[in-house]
């Protein structure tokens, strides 16, 4: 049965849930022309003549699923080179915002006059004089305590990204026998 301008055909686009977004129309469907467009034929056509179908509604997006998108992943193995690279820049990255804290935090109380009773109260446990009852203040150096800080900061950073580097190495091993950890990532759709 041929189409005619009278009786439109209607295009609706396909709902397939698991495409998101349909296409727009093609130019030739776009640029036809509608039945309100046309004008109104009285009399039947006397020849056949092919016609494009025209669309009664104008096109819209399909609507979208909301909620979100669920994939399934498993984790089967780590890198243990990126791993210990990670761990040793994270572990260094801490140390030193560690290392200002506390920095930041003596040069506070040495303001105060804080240090300053401290060295006192060790003097008079460690280095109270023969025979005298009086205490001698002990000097604490900022500049040498902060260097073996730093220095021992750096140990504990090396020594984290080592254990780290095992618990990967741990992991891997286990990883082979049961087969991994499956985690569930979503995407949320706005």
């Amino acid at each position: 049965m041929s189409t005619t301008a009278e009786e439109p055909a209607i295009d609706e686009p396909t709902t397939d849930p698991t495409i998101d977004v349909e296409l727009p129309p093609s130019s030739a469907e776009a640029s036809a022309p509608t039945a309100a467009e046309s004008p109104a034929q009285d009399t039947p056509p006397t020849t056949m003549q092919p016609t494009v179908p025209t669309t009664a509604q104008p096109w819209r997006a399909a609507p979208r699923r909301s909620g979100n998108r669920r994939t399934r992943v498993t984790v089967r193995r780590f890198g243990l080179f990126s791993v210990f690279r990670f761990a040793l820049i994270f572990s260094v990255c801490i140390m030193v915002v560690g290392w200002l804290a506390l920095m930041l935090i003596f040069f506070v109380l040495q303001s105060a006059g804080v240090t300053d009773t401290i060295a006192y109260w060790i003097g008079c446990v460690i280095q109270a004089p023969e025979g005298t009852k009086q205490c001698v203040a002990s000097g604490i150096d900022a500049f040498k305590l902060f260097a073996y800080l730093f220095f021992a900061g750096l140990v504990m950073a090396g020594a984290s990204a080592v254990l780290w580097t095992f618990i990967a190495l741990m992991y891997n091993l286990i990883a082979d026998i049961v087969g991994g950890v499956e985690v569930v990532l979503a995407e949320k759709r706005t």
